[in-house]
């Protein structure tokens, strides 16, 4: 893995900000894991990243959906992997369909399937509050 990038939220303002950068960065068929404890931010890092790029949907958390689709001129998917428990729950989804297609993916809890993808961006986010750090990541490839 290489390191692209250490960042300092203080603020939902910064992280709106690192959502930008983020849209600057990732295209069509990138996926984005995100790691982080509960309450760390990775859903409001990819609410973030949709209001930038101006998606039709507002993004929601897809906990129980599992995965959400949000359309516009750059389509997103969600996932949200945290209920899933087994991979054969997540072959029944049909998860891997979504991905390096014309959408950027965030997957959130992605710890279950890292090892069957090839190439990805990681997003580590931990702190709490306004005090968070983000560290960004690139596969090599």
């Amino acid at each position: 893995m290489i390191l692209l990038e250490e960042y300092k939220s203080r603020s939902e303002q910064d992280t709106a900000a690192f959502a930008g950068k983020l849209a600057s960065l990732l295209k069509s068929g990138d996926v984005a894991l995100l790691e982080g404890s509960l309450g760390s931010g990775k859903t409001f890092l990819v609410k973030a990243f949709c209001r930038y790029i101006k998606t039709e949907d507002e993004a929601s958390s897809p906990s129980f959906a599992i995965i959400q689709q949000y359309k516009g001129k750059q389509p997103v998917n969600h996932m949200d992997f945290y209920r899933i428990n087994d991979e054969r729950e997540l072959d029944n989804l049909g998860w891997e369909e979504y991905l390096y297609h014309n959408a950027v993916t965030f997957i959130e809890w992605p710890q279950i399937i890292e090892d069957r993808l090839d190439s990805f961006y990681k997003i580590k986010i931990s702190g709490n509050g306004n005090n968070r750090d983000i560290t960004l990541y690139k596969t090599e490839s």
